[in-house]
């Protein structure tokens, strides 16, 4: 085989791998789907980083890049001047062997909030987290909003249900 041919070959396969290594991979295209109709739906979808809670026999907790889907809380408004009201306290739990496990399901830890809820609640929680799509490892409320972190590795079926306990934590208070 000649120089100049082995060079064309070469330049034409580096050129192909360049093409390739941007083109978006198959999980990638449906995460993209994914996303999308969720915030067709209203949803909130954010990456950012994640803190996790400390795990039993860890030194300290991980940071990860993670992607939450939320569902805002209608705000009231309390009095005339425009004054918000505030919700309840912000919890959050995590699906790991983690050490505040209390009222909580087995796998299940605290990373905060443990305590907020009452026993009531905690039982209507253990009901939503078994409704969950399997990829999803965190759940949590902040006073604006319902938030599940997943790995998106679902099907528009598990996304409505994942839209539906949303909606329940934020419509029976969480």
């Amino acid at each position: 085989m000649e120089l100049k041919t082995l060079i064309v070959v070469f330049v034409c396969l580096s050129l192909m791998g360049s093409v390739a290594w941007v083109l978006p991979t198959p999980l990638q295209r449906a995460q993209a789907k994914i996303r999308k109709m969720a915030m067709a739906k209203g949803i909130k979808v954010n990456v950012s980083m994640l803190k996790t809670p400390r795990e039993k026999g860890k030194i300290e907790a991980r940071s990860h890049l993670a992607t939450s889907y939320g569902i805002p809380k209608v705000v009231k408004r309390r009095s005339k001047d425009g004054m918000f009201a505030q919700q309840k306290e912000a919890w959050e739990i995590f699906k790991t062997d983690g050490l505040s496990t209390k009222g909580l399901p087995t796998g299940w830890c605290w990373h905060k909030g443990e305590g907020s809820l009452s026993s009531a609640k905690l039982s209507e929680l253990t009901n939503l987290i078994e409704r969950l799509p399997s990829d999803v490892y965190a759940v949590g409320v902040t006073p604006i909003m319902a938030l599940a972190y997943w790995d998106e590795k679902s099907t528009p079926k598990e996304l409505d249900e994942l839209e539906s306990v949303l909606k329940e934590l934020i419509s029976k208070d969480f």
